[in-house]
């Protein structure tokens, strides 16, 4: 895995070798952030799922102001310091959060740009994180939210504040970009 634009663009991340870990690809992440494009400059992320890192650490490559990491796997959290204490990103740009995903949202008080979010394929709560992301106001309005899912876990996004802007399929699996239209939900 490697950053392929920004400030750190080439630069080598360290994986897991922890084989129950998917790993996003480097075609994947050239999709999402060719879709992104400017977007990032400057923004709050949340970056969930971080496993690695890969997502929040090309964020901040490209700009981001600010990224927090949500991983709860000892693992994946060691793998990621190890990312983070590598590339010497300001501290101040960076939070590492260790609880569950969806404890992290129910208790979350914090408004983000931009929310990443590459779960585990067997992750049953796909559907319940994304409401919880709206119902919760985490997202700014006119923010992105992108899942990486599986094709045959769609998400329902009927009567409800935010529309589908993009979905791109890979393989067996979408990349949703989706927009929160209203700041009511």
């Amino acid at each position: 895995m490697r950053i392929s634009a920004g400030q750190f663009k080439g630069k080598k991340l360290f994986a897991g070798s922890d084989l129950s870990i998917r790993p996003i690809t480097n075609r994947l992440k050239e999709i999402i952030f060719s879709v992104l494009n400017d977007f990032i400059h400057d923004k709050t992320v949340l970056d969930l799922f971080s496993g690695s890192g890969s997502l929040g650490i090309e964020a901040l490559s490209r700009g981001a102001g600010q990224v927090t990491f949500v991983e709860k796997e000892d693992s994946s959290i060691r793998v990621l310091q190890k990312n983070l204490n590598t590339l010497k990103f300001d501290p101040d740009c960076i939070t590492i959060n260790t609880s569950d995903v969806m404890d992290f949202l129910n208790e979350s008080k914090n408004k983000y740009s931009l929310i990443l979010s590459d779960p585990p394929f067997k992750y049953s709560s796909l559907q319940q994180m994304v409401n919880q992301i709206f119902i919760g106001n985490i997202l700014e309005l006119s923010g992105l939210l992108v899942v990486h899912h599986e094709i045959d876990k769609p998400l329902l996004i009927e009567d409800v504040p935010y529309s589908m802007l993009k979905q791109k399929k890979i393989g067996r699996s979408l990349l949703s970009f989706i927009v929160k239209e209203t700041t009511n939900v």
